[in-house]
């Protein structure tokens, strides 16, 4: 009898609601239709991975590395591909698909994440959930309540069975719908809070407003602070390292390239990147 290898489901994490809606189209795909038990990986940019690949199929949702990276992975898994449609990554990954037979890109700057990987996997329509993800991720709020439904999704646990609930229910949706009016509410207040917050620095040699702020209001934020300047920027910390948000109007900078010279990468007008803050100390002393 031969044991079939998992495959691995490499997705966009940090709390990124379409990089777990592509890892949830996955997973309804493999578990729900094959009844397969496929390994889920939440990445970022700037992390270092040790994976073992040798036979596996790897799914990269998302997400996707840099090419020597994927490279490798190529030269030791039996398949390998990527569902993406950050702009910095195409251009990074371009013709690499032509070198290897085992790799499969598609790119499409036209749909979210999680909806170019339903749609890969799947022949039925998009769920509402993840068409409601999508226009937040793209930034077209084009659906009624979208806003409403992705502030609401993103105050619950990241979790298949949960998820699966909101994708196949009418009336879960609904209640999605009414919580996230009153979370809107709040946020909209930490936005002007945070606002007050802001200092000007440079960034790439762009001098741009700064604030370190929580994730649930980055692109909001980010958004309203981006008008009349090059772009936005925000950081968080967590242990050694530090992830930047960047946000630009249509007429600021093309913050995927700027990221892309830090090792990120994202679209035109919304990117991002880590960096190391090895070094410092969070010893504090009195004077």
């Amino acid at each position: 009898m031969v044991t079939q290898i998992a495959p691995l489901v490499i997705y966009h994490g940090t709390g990124c609601l379409d990089g777990f809606g592509s890892a949830y189209a996955a997973y309804c795909f493999f578990k729900k239709e094959q009844g397969v038990d496929a390994e889920y990986l939440a990445v970022a940019h700037g992390d270092v991975l040790n994976l073992e690949v040798g036979g596996r199929d790897i799914y990269i949702v998302d997400f996707s590395f840099k090419r020597d990276v994927l490279s490798g992975l190529c030269d030791k898994a039996n398949k390998v591909v990527v569902l993406d449609h950050h702009e910095s990554a195409q251009k990074e990954l371009e013709g690499l698909d032509d070198l290897y037979s085992n790799l499969t890109v598609v790119f499409d700057m036209a749909r979210s994440g999680a909806v170019i990987t339903w749609e890969y996997f799947h022949q039925v329509p998009v769920p509402p959930l993840l068409a409601n993800i999508q226009d937040r991720d793209l930034w077209q709020f084009r659906i009624p309540d979208s806003k409403h439904v992705n502030a609401a999704l993103m105050s619950y646990p990241y979790e298949f069975e949960l998820w699966d609930q909101f994708a196949n229910c009418n009336d879960h949706l609904k209640t999605l719908i009414i919580e996230g009016r009153a979370i809107n509410r709040f946020r909209d207040k930490m936005i002007e809070t945070y606002k007050k917050k802001v200092i000007f620095g440079k960034i790439a040699g762009f001098t741009v407003p700064i604030v370190s702020c929580p994730n649930v209001i980055t692109s909001e934020l980010l958004s309203e602070l981006a008008i009349g300047h090059p772009f936005a920027a925000s950081y968080s910390d967590k242990g050694d390292k530090r992830g930047w948000s960047l946000r630009s109007t249509k007429e600021g900078e093309n913050v995927a390239s700027i990221a892309a010279t830090f090792g990120g990468g994202g679209h035109p007008n919304a990117a991002g990147f880590g960096v190391s803050i090895t070094g410092q100390t969070f010893e504090v002393l009195p004077e």
